[in-house]
């Protein structure tokens, strides 16, 4: 452990953390102990001076009482110093720790820890399991305590876009009318929130990708329509799209929940589209995740032999669109699955197709293919987006893009999300117009 690099601890709390009890955090604790099969867990945030826990199940008192401790008894302060999960076998042989007052006051004897990241990647705290006894941690246990942590981080980050998005909304409040304040500020809120939630695309020189958002044209309804794109630790790339049953601040705060949840999923597994949106299932049923959404998810990547495919599986949404360079077009439509949240033991299917240079795959939400003109008319809506993107398959994704929405998008009553990534040759230079 003394090549450990140690870093600083952050000069203060999370903003919006306490050591109150808290039942999110609580409920992340209890998941914890119950899965890791320890006798003490902690949800433990640290700052210069302390560490706070506001889930906490099993200290012994008066330390369960008060949630907090100086760092004379803190082992999480070497997993916030280090960015890197902590295992210790026995605290009481392992010099980092060895003279750590937690093992005479709380009888820390194996611990491990996992990072908590901040809405600013900083790592805030840990996720910790606690036992009495020397243990060895396995890595499966390892990768269960890091699923969970992964999942609590994103309540932290949630709460902290949904503090400072109130904040702002406050602010502007003040500067309107009072007849105008109630409706401004759920928009606002709203909004924010839901505009925090879309990502910044990846750009590589054999895909060009971009995305629109349009809110609905009804009242203050908020939906939770969300796009998601971004390279792999592997090398490929994903795309996701989705829509939260709903629309008001609960379906934004779900859609926030599951975007981030599927991210965090599909970032450096390498696994198939289906096994991902099968664990996001779980993990909804596990970390009691409220709401039903249809998504589509999908991964770009490369065969041996070098070909293109397009990897999807499809949770109960809209079929994406391949557009070909002639203008032809062929709705990806198979047979659709379960919507996520519905029941965490389906099975799940993955479909393939190839990709050629110039192919358009556009991935949308229903808002673009409903229309008050057409009523329920889903199929009219679709052949009319396809229709659209024949006509004008010769343009530029970004204007291809914004016909679309101007040809499709007039008259909607829910918002609408699109995603498109247009493939260019691998061995060629990134064309002007991308």
């Amino acid at each position: 452990m003394d090549d450990v690099v140690v870093g600083s601890l952050p000069s203060s709390l999370p903003e919006t953390v306490t050591a109150a009890p808290d039942p999110a955090f609580e409920r992340f604790a209890r998941l914890a102990r119950q899965m890791l099969g320890v006798p003490v867990a902690l949800v433990s945030f640290v700052s210069a001076d302390e560490q706070v826990f506001p889930g906490a199940l099993g200290l012994p008192e008066p330390w369960q009482r008060s949630r907090r401790t100086p760092l004379s008894h803190s082992f999480c302060q070497h997993v916030v110093r280090t960015r890197a999960p902590l295992a210790i076998a026995d605290a009481r042989l392992d010099p980092l720790v060895w003279e750590n007052l937690a093992i005479r006051d709380l009888d820390v004897v194996a611990y491990l820890g996992v990072p908590l990241v901040g809405a600013e990647g900083e790592v805030v705290g840990s996720l910790c399991a606690i036992d009495g006894r020397p243990r060895e941690w396995t890595d499966p246990e390892v990768a269960v305590l890091q699923d969970l942590a992964d999942a609590c981080s994103s309540e932290l980050q949630l709460r902290t876009l949904r503090a400072r998005a109130t904040e702002a909304a406050v602010r502007a409040a003040t500067a309107q009318a009072r007849a105008e304040v109630s409706l401004a500020e759920r928009r606002t809120v709203a909004e924010t929130l839901q505009q925090a939630m879309l990502t910044h695309l990846p750009e590589a020189d054999d895909l060009e990708i971009r995305a629109r958002y349009l809110p609905s044209h009804v009242g203050d309804q908020v939906g939770g329509d969300w796009y998601d794109a971004f390279r792999t630790a592997d090398g490929a790339t994903v795309l996701a799209i989705g829509d939260v049953t709903g629309h008001d601040m609960a379906a934004a705060a779900t859609m926030g929940q599951l975007r981030t949840l599927l991210r965090a999923f599909a970032y450096d597994r390498g696994e198939e589209p289906s096994q991902t949106l099968g664990r996001l299932d779980r993990a909804m049923t596990g970390l009691d995740v409220a709401g039903l959404a249809t998504i589509v998810l999908a991964r770009i990547e490369q065969d041996a032999a070098g070909t293109r495919l397009l990897r999807w599986s499809n949770a109960g949404h809209p079929p994406p669109v391949l557009l070909h360079t002639d203008g032809t077009t062929t709705l990806l439509d198979r047979r659709p699955d379960l919507l996520v949240g519905v029941d965490p033991g389906r099975s799940r299917h993955d479909w393939t197709v190839e990709l050629a240079p110039g192919d358009t795959v556009l991935l949308h939400t229903d808002g673009v293919i409903e229309h008050r003109d057409w009523g329920s008319d889903i199929d009219l809506g679709t052949a009319m987006l396809r229709r659209t993107l024949g006509e004008y398959s010769h343009l530029p994704l970004d204007q291809l893009l914004d016909t679309v929405v101007s040809r499709n998008g007039d008259g909607r009553e829910d918002d609408i999300a699109l995603l498109a990534v247009r493939c260019h040759p691998g061995d060629q230079a990134r064309p002007a117009e991308a």
